[in-house]
């Protein structure tokens, strides 16, 4: 953030630098440009795609950036790149323009002699000193688009500096911009400077023991029953209705009602036959769900009347008995599996939650080391780390997140709780880690003081305070009321989809 600069040169690209959020690639011609609406604006000014527009010369030069990266603009995603190049484009020159803005509101302008010192700098020859032949070779045109260029680096440039700072110093203290307080420091050097680690054991909740599959199955063997039903949908209640007199009147089979009427959204695209033919499959076609009992009672053969589902109407037909759930057929087991991994989460937990508290009972009477030999789980220990939401940089990112079975544990409030209301030695109880199915125990091995030092504390953490400021006021600046895109009726017009 508090980042200075003194040339011209440094001054844009810093500012280029600040407004870029997406890499992206380039764009391609094939549109007249006088036909395309304006990109977008600022501040009521339209920034067009126009020959000579610093808008054009910006998306010009995505495109050399990113073809020279190797990306090709003729195939399928050549719209997303163009699309993704433009907005690239239109970022920096809205940063530049709100940094201008700012700079006009309060006053400041750029005198005579500060445009004359940049200017200067544009006719400097190779051995760094002004040379009177370049600036006389140089064109009036070209002399007036330097002064142009200079006065708006001025003018934004004067904005960054009082936003962002400079390289110029009174001793230590920077010039110009946002300042962080010695107390500012030490809060934030304190909220690191107590660092845990941990030994933890982790069950896995990807896998259940068969004997638990089959147990839980045939205990909720009603919603893994078989059923064996064909189906015609339809977009609405009436033609529902007329379909099914024209079968009840023998006019046409319910077999060729599927060709003929059917919309097939839900069967077998050709048959109209059930495939996912479970009873908690089937309950799930039906807007209410006590529906479902009425088609998987009806008798071989028989025909429902007209019934709403989630997004349609349908007929069904029965073509055969059901079938019971065997959990000794591996098809079944298969179906149970699948069944509870997908809707019965919560018995996969509760079955690891029960065997994790029982492994920290073990703990508690034979040890840590004892109680993963007997329950057969690999030991492993974190990283030392500081209580940190979101790993953030501000309080020191630890490597937590590189253990597989924690991932996600550094958003996850009831672990970081539990794990920093351990003392030395204590165990905790099990920790549910849904971003990686595992239910974890945590015992704390160790608890000192680290993180930053007081006297290294401004230059580690001061940086980090000035880029979380300049990402605020980033964001800040692009979501500024004064910014207007135009970009999907833009896109439109450059892709040919609007003519």
């Amino acid at each position: 953030m508090k980042k200075g600069l003194y040339s011209i040169g440094g001054i844009i690209i810093l500012l280029i630098a600040a407004f870029i959020f997406v890499l992206v690639p380039a764009l391609a011609g094939g549109v007249s440009e006088n036909r395309l609406p304006a990109y977008g604006s600022y501040n009521g000014v339209p920034i067009k795609f126009e020959e000579g527009t610093e808008f054009h010369s910006l998306s010009m030069q995505a495109v050399q950036r990113m073809e020279q990266q190797g990306y090709s603009f003729n195939g399928d995603y050549a719209s997303f790149f163009y699309s993704m190049a433009f907005s690239q484009a239109f970022n920096q020159v809205v940063g530049p323009m709100a940094l201008r803005d700012l700079t006009a509101q309060s006053g400041w302008f750029a005198t005579d002699s500060a445009i004359d010192r940049a200017l200067i700098n544009q006719f400097y020859n190779e051995s760094g000193e002004f040379s009177q032949a370049l600036y006389n070779a140089a064109s009036d045109d070209t002399k007036r688009k330097n002064q142009e260029q200079v006065v708006n680096a001025l003018d934004a440039g004067r904005s960054y500096e009082d936003l962002f700072g400079s390289f110029a110093s009174v001793k230590e203290t920077k010039l110009y911009g946002l300042k962080t307080s010695s107390a500012e420091l030490e809060f934030i050097r304190k909220m690191g400077s107590e660092v845990r680690e941990f030994e933890y054991a982790a069950f896995s909740m990807k896998t259940l023991p068969d004997q638990e599959i089959k147990s839980f199955a045939q205990k909720n063997a009603d919603k893994l029953t078989k059923y064996d039903l064909c189906v015609i949908t339809v977009n609405d209640e009436a033609k529902a209705k007329d379909v099914l007199k024209r079968i009840n009147n023998s006019e046409i089979t319910f077999e060729d009602a599927v060709t003929t009427y059917s919309t097939k959204i839900a069967g077998d695209s050709d048959s109209g036959k059930i495939t996912q033919n479970r009873a908690y499959q089937v309950e799930i076609l039906f807007k209410d769900k006590d529906k479902a009992s009425e088609i998987t009672s009806l008798a071989k053969d028989a025909i429902s009347a007209p019934v709403e589902l989630t997004s349609s109407w349908a007929i069904f037909k029965c073509l055969g008995d059901s079938v019971k759930l065997d959990v000794e057929n591996d098809e079944d087991f298969q179906a149970a599996k699948t069944y509870i991994f997908a809707n019965e989460k919560g018995f996969v937990q509760d079955y690891y939650t029960a065997k994790a508290n029982d492994f920290i009972a073990a703990a508690a009477t034979s040890g840590f080391n004892e109680a993963c030999r007997k329950f057969d789980v690999t030991k492993d220990t974190t990283p030392s780390f500081a209580l940190n939401w979101n790993n953030d940089s501000l309080v020191g990112r630890s490597t937590l997140e590189d253990k597989a079975e924690l991932k996600g544990a550094s958003t996850n409030e009831a672990f970081l709780k539990a794990a920093f209301k351990l003392g030395q030695g204590e165990i905790s109880a099990p920790l549910v880690i849904s971003s990686t199915d595992n239910v974890v125990v945590l015992r704390c091995s160790g608890i000192e003081e680290g993180g930053t030092a007081a006297e290294d504390a401004a230059r580690l953490i001061g940086p980090e305070i000035a880029n979380a400021d300049s990402v605020a006021v980033n964001s800040a600046i692009q979501n500024s009321p004064k910014i207007k895109s135009n970009s999907a009726e833009f896109m439109s017009v450059f892709t040919g989809e609007k003519q």
